[in-house]
């Protein structure tokens, strides 16, 4: 190989314009889609991580908590704990252990008599031990703070009347206890929230609410929680030994913030070493048996679950990029060969072997390659964190995705070096004629390959992965036969043009051009291929985030709801229950019970009561859920499709529905039993009477899966009578009403009215929580990877009609010169010119329209993340989506006018010089 040669390839690229860019775009596009692969999938898994790891309630203990405690009944200070503690600080991405300890006197002792109080001046209140590292940082001062001593309850202070500086008297009531009890400064008074839980300082790292469980209960109220003496571990220490009582020890630990998954998966694993070290080497006989808690590895197992759903919906689109990146390398390179078909003639004419031809086509686009390397790299990079899920990229991915760059640019001049080479090889050794060439039939194949996927899509309810290319296919199939139908037609007249017709000139060359056929066929192929993924993608993905706001505002009901023991305990003014009746007295009197209500709530709550009724039809147990219309309409969840678009006006009628009618209105959802049936008698356990049927629905918020009847209050409860869920019960609540409170600000709203009358709910249930679940999570996060593999098809479209245009203009250059001297002025010359870029641009619309019409009635299989919820999933084509493709297909249109316009010549010096 002369050297020469490969100095001038080297940089010959570099002279050649807008092909040099083109050969550039192509081989960083491939970079992008191999280097996006491994940083998307694990931006996606962190950002699973993190939305797991903000879900843990804030009551959370260490067993449901991304932490590690480690108990035992041993002193800090001890050599087992110690070594403990140092296996805890060796555990990566673990945040200092810090230590605590809370009082076990009493459940160490059981069934034998414990009591510990605190006293002063006379006065003696029950309280226990509780150990914190540096508690003053973690308690909100009341008063005056001193140096030493334990921190007491702002109401323990008041009760026995005690300030910081005074000194108070430990003791503990059980056998072998020190009888005169222990002084003790006092160094503080800390504030409390809700009852007896300390308050958090403002802008605190730890909350006492995620140790709450581990507190000792009262010795003398087994309901409630203890007082709490709180004080360093030292003073701890010292008291609980001086005074005979017995301290739980722990140490604990939390993820550092920021960690990633795979860092908690080292974590999780870790911990699990400590927690093996540490038990075996353990010998406590005491009655606390010392353990290791951590729900690290549960919380990286659910993120895993959920991750592994995401990046089963992403790889198929990660996959589909990377082929039609290569794919686009390989048409780079068979348009090469046609663009410098003479070129090539010379170089085997010269006597250069086809390899010699291919090694200086790979050294000439190896030279694009490395740059095209590293940008695709750096765009990938710059995309997924900029568009993609909100998770961090770190180096566990960027130095995979960099290999994975440099493997596909180097793709590209391998690929190019073939083409070059096997098409140098045939013009070494031509093959001998024996037969006419005829076309090869590629789009029939395509229309046939479109055609067997789209009816295998029938036989499905939910689409597999390979299913999801069927859109492509479908768009691909409508531009091949749009395409040759286009030509066909213009093939179909064929006049001539005289001096008296010219007006007539632009529409004869457009028809002319169109029935010549050739490229034009795989030009509309490729637009309506591009343009229809674009649409399709955009309202893909607009239908699914309205489908799963329906489904998660069905299955939640409203931001956030608990179920509480009953409306009265919200009543500050609660109206009890009246005896039952003598049966001698007759039936009990009908009518509202004098006095009751509902109780006043803001704006953003209202109350739901649940009863189990029963009806003849399909004799099964149903939910009559009894609402109040107007404030439910305010706080439910209404989604954003037409089912609960539906259920929302009919909520709207019961609102107007007249108490006094003896018929209560009903809304039956999901009850197949009742589809023609509209006077339904119904039967609860201590009332039974007549609905009347006004809506029949498929969803509605909060319904889930279970047949529902939702009856407006104020025609329900009249019926009732002293059975109406909303008096004070005189025992407990009926086990055959649920009553929630509904919330349309999450669980803030609900902590806004029960934590002031300290009521604990039973459940409570966020839209949140249902938001996460990974389908839906997996749905949310491919659609960056989806519109992004739609936008370069669109680009691709764009690019293939400018290259179309650039090939016909140069190429038509005689032929206009022979127009230009017979008369014809060159604004027809161009005018016809654009007029068939239009309309090839006209034609790829409407084989898109075309492709939507197939594709509406299979989306709801291709698209429905979990097909077997409600509402159903209705595909819909957004104003958005349909401006965007316009905007496109415009761009394309004058995109390549313009090209056409600056290539197209009827100049003499110009129309033979061949390629241009």
């Amino acid at each position: 190989m002369r050297w020469p040669l490969v100095a001038a390839v080297v940089t010959g690229w570099l002279w050649q314009g807008p092909w040099a860019v083109l050969v550039l775009a192509v081989f960083t596009v491939a970079s992008l889609a191999a280097a996006s692969a491994p940083m998307y999938e694990e931006a996606s898994d962190n950002a699973v991580f993190v939305k797991r790891r903000a879900a843990i309630a804030p009551a959370a203990n260490q067993g449901e908590d991304v932490a590690v405690r480690v108990t035992a009944s041993e002193s800090p200070n001890s050599a087992d704990q110690q070594v403990a503690v140092r296996d805890l600080r060796g555990v990566r991405h673990l945040s200092e252990p810090t230590l605590g300890g809370v009082s076990v006197g009493m459940e160490s002792v059981r069934p034998k008599r414990w009591e510990a109080t605190v006293s002063a001046g006379g006065r003696t209140t029950t309280a226990r031990l509780l150990a914190a590292t540096d508690p003053a940082s973690r308690l909100v001062p009341v008063g005056a703070v001193t140096g030493e001593g334990v921190w007491l309850p702002e109401q323990v202070a008041t009760d026995i009347g005690v300030h910081a500086g005074d000194t108070v008297t430990y003791r503990v009531d059980t056998l072998g206890a020190n009888p005169d009890g222990v002084a003790v400064p006092v160094a503080g008074v800390y504030a409390t929230a809700g009852s007896r839980l300390p308050a958090d300082p403002p802008g605190g790292i730890r909350s006492w609410a995620r140790e709450q469980r581990d507190f000792p209960g009262d010795p003398q109220a087994t309901t409630l929680k203890a007082h709490l003496l709180i004080g360093d571990i030292d003073t701890i220490e010292r008291l609980a030994k001086a005074s005979g009582d017995r301290i739980l020890w722990w140490a604990d630990a939390q993820l550092d913030p920021g960690t990633t998954l795979a860092q908690a998966r080292t974590a999780a694993r870790e911990v699990e070493e400590v927690r093996r070290r540490y038990l075996g080497r353990m010998i406590d006989v005491s009655p606390v048996t010392p353990r290791v808690a951590s729900g690290i590895a549960q919380v990286v197992a659910d993120a895993a679950g959920t991750a592994e759903a995401v990046q089963r919906r992403s790889r198929v689109a990660g996959w589909a990029a990377l082929v039609i990146g290569l794919a686009s390398v390989l048409a780079i390179g068979l348009l090469a060969v046609r663009r410098r078909r003479i070129e090539l003639r010379h170089s085997v004419g010269s006597g250069l072997s086809p390899t010699s031809v291919g090694a200086l086509w790979f050294v000439e686009h190896l030279v694009p390659a490395v740059p095209a390397a590293f940008a695709g790299w750096a765009l990938a990079r710059a995309l997924v964190e900029r568009f993609g899920p909100p998770g961090a990229v770190t180096v566990a991915s960027l130095r995979p995705a960099l290999i994975a760059a440099g493997i596909a640019a180097l793709a590209g001049p391998v690929t190019v070096a073939g083409v070059a080479a096997v098409s140098a090889a045939r013009r070494v050794r031509p093959a001998v004629p024996v037969a006419p060439r005829r076309p090869r039939p590629w789009g029939l194949l395509v229309v046939v390959a479109a055609a067997v996927a789209a009816v295998g899509m029938w036989g499905t309810t939910q689409a597999r992965g390979i299913d999801l290319l069927v859109p492509l296919l479908v768009f691909a199939a409508a531009g091949v036969l749009g395409g040759t139908l286009v030509v066909r037609l213009a093939s179909l007249r064929r006049t001539t043009t005289t001096a008296d017709r010219r007006p007539a000139v632009v529409g004869w060359l457009l028809r002319r051009r169109l029935a010549a056929g050739g490229e034009r066929v795989l030009t509309v192929v490729l637009l309506a291929t591009g343009l229809g993924m674009l649409v399709f993608t955009m309202s893909a993905v607009d239908t699914i985030g309205a489908n799963i706001d329906d489904r998660v505002a069905t299955s939640a009901g409203a931001a956030a709801i608990a179920t509480i023991p009953g409306s009265h305990v919200l009543d500050d003014q609660p109206v009890q229950q009246p005896p039952e009746p003598d049966p001698q007295e007759g039936r009990p009197p009908e009518g509202l019970v004098p006095g009751v209500r509902t109780p006043p709530l803001p704006p953003h709550l209202t109350l739901v009561w649940r009863i189990d009724a029963y009806t003849p039809y399909d004799e099964g147990i149903r939910d009559l859920v009894v609402i109040e219309p107007e404030s439910f309409l305010r706080v439910a969840d209404w989604g954003r499709g037409p089912d609960l678009a539906a259920a929302r006006d009919a909520v709207r009628r019961l609102a107007g529905a007249d108490p006094s009618t003896w018929k209560v209105p009903v809304i039956v959802v999901g009850d197949p039993s009742l589809a023609r049936v509209d006077d339904v008698p119904v039967i609860l356990p201590r009332w039974g009477g007549q609905l009347q049927v006004i809506a029949r629905l498929s969803a509605f918020p909060g319904f889930g899966n279970r047949t529902m009847y939702i009856v407006p209050g104020a025609v329900v409860f009249p019926h009732m009578g002293r059975d109406d869920p909303r008096l004070r019960p005189t025992g407990g609540p009926p086990v055959f009403v649920r009553t929630e409170l509904w919330s349309s600000q999450g669980r803030r709203g609900i902590d806004e009215v029960m934590a002031p009358r300290s009521i604990e709910a039973t459940l409570v249930s966020t839209s949140e929580q249902y938001r996460q679940r990974a389908d839906y999570v997996a749905a949310r996060q491919s659609r960056g990877y989806d519109l992004g593999v739609a936008a370069y098809l669109a680009l691709l479209a764009i690019v293939a009609l400018a290259l179309h245009a650039d090939r016909t203009a140069v190429a038509a250059r005689p032929g206009d010169l022979m127009l230009a001297r017979v008369g014809v002025g060159r604004a027809r010359i161009v005018g016809a010119r654009a007029a068939e870029l239009v309309a090839l641009v006209l034609v790829a619309l409407a084989c898109t329209v075309g492709g939507l019409a197939v594709l509406g009635p299979m989306a709801a299989r291709l698209l429905d993340p979990v097909p077997e919820q409600v509402p159903v999933l209705r595909f819909g084509v957004p104003f958005a989506a349909v401006a965007v493709t316009a905007g496109a297909a415009v761009v394309a249109a004058a995109l390549a006018t313009g090209l056409a316009v600056v290539r197209s010549s009827a100049r003499e010096e110009e129309a033979f010089r061949g390629d241009g």
